[in-house]
C-alpha cells in the first residue's frame, strides 16, 4: 500500500525526534492548501507517534489563532473596501499576541510543567462565519510535550516587495504579513503539502463546507464557500513561488541562519488528495 500524507508526517517526525537532544518541544510548521487534509493528517501522524513512538505531540491550526467574530467585524470596518480583510482567512486576521504567548507557553511546557490551554475555533458559529471558543471550552496540554505542529494554509509565507503586488488590497495584507515572523521564530523544522493546481482547493474546501453541513453544523453555501475560498487564490500565486524559492535555497550548503526550512519534508498530493511523492532532509536545528 503506497504511503499516505500522514505516514510521511510520522516518519519526519520520528526521525528528527531519535538525534533530538533539547528537552523543549520541537515546533513543526506545516503549509497547505485550504481542504488538502491537513488537518486529519497531522492528527493521525500524533497519534501514531504516540502509539508506536511514545512521542507526545499536539497539533495546533493557525485557524484557532483567528479573532474572535467581533474582533473581525472590527477589523472589516477599520479596512472597508479591502475584499481580503472583509472575512477571516488571510494575514491580519489572527491573533498575532495570542499566538505568541500560547506558542511561548508550550515551549517551556516541559520546564514549568504547568497545562496550557490553547484556542479553539469553531466556523460553524455566526452561521458559518466562525468564532473563537471561550477559554473554558479549550483543550488542556499537560507536559511532557515532545513536538508540537502549527498548521495552516499561509504558513511560512513572508512578504514580497511592495511593487511585486497587484493592488493596494493586497499591499495592507503584505505588511500585516510580517508580524507572522514572530510565529515562525519558533520553527525547527517544515513540512509543505504541495499539489501541481492550486485551484484543487475550491473544490476541496466546499467538500470539507459540505461535511461539516452533513454533521448537522451551521455551514456556508456552495456558492459562498466558493467565492471565500476563490478570494484566496491570488495569495497562493503571489506567496507559493517565494515558498519553494526559500525551501530550495535552505538546501544549499550555507551558513545556517537559523532557517526553519533547514530540515523540511516536501509531499507532492494528488487531486484525490493522495500522497504522490515525499521528499524531506533532516538537517534539523537540534
Amino acid at each position: 500500500m503506497p504511503a499516505t500524507t500522514a505516514d510521511h508526517i510520522t516518519a519526519f517526525i520520528q526521525a528528527l525526534l531519535v538525534a533530538r537532544t533539547n528537552t523543549a518541544p520541537l515546533f513543526i510548521g506545516l503549509q497547505g492548501p485550504q481542504g488538502s487534509g491537513k488537518t486529519t493528517a497531522c492528527n493521525a501522524a500524533v497519534a501514531r507517534l504516540q502509539a508506536e513512538h511514545n512521542l507526545r505531540g499536539v497539533t495546533l491550526s493557525i485557524d484557532d489563532f483567528y479573532l474572535t467574530r467581533a474582533e473581525q467585524v472590527k477589523l472589516a470596518a477599520q479596512h472597508a473596501g479591502n475584499v481580503y480583510l472583509s472575512q477571516r482567512g488571510y494575514p491580519g486576521t489572527h491573533d498575532i499576541p495570542l499566538g505568541q504567548k500560547i506558542l511561548a507557553q508550550l515551549r517551556t511546557i516541559n520546564q514549568q510543567k504547568k497545562p496550557v490551554a490553547v484556542p479553539r475555533y469553531d466556523k460553524s458559529l455566526h452561521g458559518g462565519e466562525g468564532d473563537r471558543l471561550p477559554e473554558s471550552a479549550w483543550p488542556v496540554i499537560d507536559s511532557p510535550l515532545d513536538f508540537v505542529l502549527l498548521e495552516g494554509w499561509c504558513m511560512g509565507f513572508t512578504p514580497l516587495p511592495e511593487a511585486a503586488l497587484p493592488n493596494a488590497q493586497l499591499a495592507e495584507v503584505n505588511r500585516l504579513l510580517a508580524q507572522y515572523s514572530g510565529w515562525y521564530d519558533f520553527l525547527g523544522a517544515f513540512i509543505q503539502l504541495r499539489t501541481a493546481d492550486i485551484t484543487h482547493a475550491v473544490g476541496w474546501r466546499i467538500e470539507a463546507e459540505e461535511k461539516m453541513r452533513s454533521a448537522g453544523k451551521s455551514a456556508m453555501s456552495a456558492e459562498k464557500i466558493r467565492a471565500y475560498i476563490e478570494r484566496f487564490l491570488p495569495a497562493y500565486e503571489l506567496y507559493l513561488p517565494e515558498l519553494a524559492r526559500n525551501i530550495s535555497a535552505a538546501e544549499r550548503p550555507v551558513a545556517d541562519s537559523g532557517s526553519f526550512f533547514r530540515s523540511r519534508l516536501i509531499i507532492e498530493i494528488a487531486t484525490d488528495r493522495s500522497a504522490r511523492h515525499a521528499d524531506f532532509s533532516t538537517g534539523n536545528r537540534g
